[in-house]
């Protein structure tokens, strides 16, 4: 869902620099013990006030288990398991989850490379592709929010947020690759905190770029990151409102 944790930070984040297994039983009173520092901590503005997307998990757990993915000397990620049993993982289900483990990270790197191949085929099959195409003028009107795109409704709300936002980084900087959750994180998006349906709004995004403006794409190039291909001169226009 877009989560992350720091290297070294709590269970799965000293599984990753570490590169080892790690299991832990009775942790069911550390865990509430934290929670309640975090919130206290939130409540009184003394946390962190960047905004951040919580890791899934049991609100009981009693134990847990995590193994790092590795492929070689590269680490893909961290397996992490969590119970309400105090003793739901012994020694022999960390070496079965090993094995399984070893496996995961086999099939993510490959998937991966296949990606990336993809990914860089299509990137060189487009290169310089904007020239001679026609300029497409994109207009946000704010108060609406809306985009019209050559004075033809395109888009509005936050699909036309997400447009936005995507079309101005490039034109600011270059970018083409985005990610899902940098989109969660972007307050100025307004998406809900819970139930957000940002994947159903970036294809509904797509689908509206194919049928009106097939010059500007959003391409999938791995789990939770996308690229914005361009193939035609860009114009951006801001209006207060579309009436």
């Amino acid at each position: 869902m877009g989560a992350e944790v720091p290297l070294g930070e709590g269970l799965i984040g000293t599984v990753a620099a570490r590169r080892r297994p790690m299991r832990v039983a009775g942790v069911g009173a550390e865990l509430r013990y934290w929670r309640a520092i975090k919130r206290e901590m939130e409540q009184s503005g003394a946390g962190s006030a960047t905004a951040e997307i919580p890791l899934p998990g049991l609100p009981d757990a009693q134990s847990q288990l995590a193994l790092p993915l590795l492929v070689g000397d590269g680490l893909l990620g961290v397996l992490a398991l969590e119970s309400r049993d105090p003793m739901a993982f012994d020694a022999w289900t960390e070496t079965f989850l090993k094995l399984l483990a070893n496996q995961v990270a086999l099939g993510i790197s490959r998937v991966q490379e296949n990606e990336d191949d993809e990914g860089t085929l299509e990137a060189a099959s487009e290169e310089g592709t904007t020239a001679g195409r026609p300029l497409r003028t994109f207009q946000l009107f704010k108060n609406d929010d809306c985009i019209f795109v050559d004075g033809e409704y395109l888009i509005r709300n936050v699909p036309a947020k997400i447009l936005w936002k995507l079309l101005k980084a490039h034109k600011e900087s270059g970018r083409v690759e985005f990610t899902n959750r940098e989109l969660r994180l972007d307050p100025t998006l307004g998406l809900p905190a819970l139930k957000d349906n940002l994947e159903s709004r970036l294809i509904l995004l797509r689908k509206r770029l194919e049928e009106k403006c097939n010059d500007i794409r959003l391409v999938p190039v791995r789990r939770g990151r996308f690229a914005l291909r361009i193939n035609c001169p860009v114009k951006l226009e801001e209006r207060e409102s579309s009436a």
